[in-house]
């Protein structure tokens, strides 16, 4: 009895397995699409730089404003 119980939880959780596998669901998600995105812009990202003062840009330049964009996409 026992391993016929054992047996059956093996194959139930085999199903299982595999049913996940071959769901077609897509694995990467808008969250891990969006940090492999900013991840690839390193320093040079979309940050936008204006006038001229003592803030350091991510272009290396001084400069008076940097405005970087927020987003909760």
């Amino acid at each position: 009895m026992k391993k016929a119980i054992m047996l059956f939880t093996t194959v139930i959780i085999m199903v299982v397995v595999v049913w996940e596998k071959t769901s077609g669901k897509a694995v990467e998600s808008k969250l891990l699409l969006d940090n492999v995105e900013a991840l690839a812009a390193g320093e040079f990202g979309r940050d936008t730089c204006l006038g001229s003062g003592n803030v350091t840009c991510s272009t290396g330049e001084k400069v008076e404003y940097v405005l970087r964009p927020f987003s909760l996409d």
